[in-house]
């Protein structure tokens, strides 16, 4: 079964906790959207101090949507149970990889455009890969995009064990297809946030 992962953006430290409240007993994950107004045009909540403070069973994801984020990766990573680098942020991702501590899983996030083969030299040290399946990174609500299905497919193909997590613009229908194509877990924003019943929408995404 493929984990459901909601997705939290969010403009201060009070949202992050009220979001995570009401995920609490029903998911194992949450990621949190943390983005810098440069490598994406929005900005979001970023004082990663704050958590510190944070009481719950809920693992957290830090998806760091932030240029040079070699920068901010070892405060975030003291913080959550896993950072998520993009690999369109950062120069320094054999770096990065090298001093990641072992209490924290590392992903790598891909854009849309950007082709699978670029990550491959870093697919053997990291368990990990995170297909955005929006073009515009950093905002909800956005389409999903087809052309990440063929990403999957020559990832499964070339590295079956890597995990694959999808992120943008997933509903029902789109997740059934994604998890029939064999990915592992499955970020989803608005269609948990803006449904009626978030309990009831997260289960729905849970029984595909």
């Amino acid at each position: 079964m493929a984990e459901i992962i909601p997705s939290i953006i969010a403009s201060d430290f009070a949202e992050v906790k009220e979001k995570i409240a009401k995920l609490e007993g029903l998911v194992n994950w949450a990621e949190l959207d943390i983005m810098d107004g440069v490598f994406v045009p929005n900005i979001s909540w970023q004082a990663f101090e704050d958590l510190k403070n944070l009481d719950g069973k809920i693992k957290l994801s830090a998806h760091l949507m932030a240029e040079k984020s070699e920068t901010i990766i070892e405060d975030w990573q003291e913080v959550v149970d896993r950072v998520i680098v993009h690999y369109e942020a950062t120069g320094e991702l054999d770096k990065i990889i090298e001093n990641i501590g072992s209490h924290v899983s590392l992903g790598i996030a891909l854009e849309l455009e950007t082709p699978v083969e670029k990550i491959y030299p870093y697919l053997g040290k990291i368990k990990l890969v995170q297909l955005m399946s929006i073009e515009r990174v950093g905002y909800s609500g956005e389409k999903f995009d087809e052309r990440v299905f063929e990403k999957i497919k020559t990832l499964k193909t070339n590295w079956p064990d890597v995990k694959i997590i999808i992120d943008g613009g997933i509903d029902l229908a789109i997740g059934k297809r994604l998890i029939d194509a064999g990915v592992s877990g499955l970020v989803v924003g608005s269609h948990i946030w803006q449904a009626e019943n978030i309990e009831e929408a997260i289960k729905s995404f849970q029984s595909l």
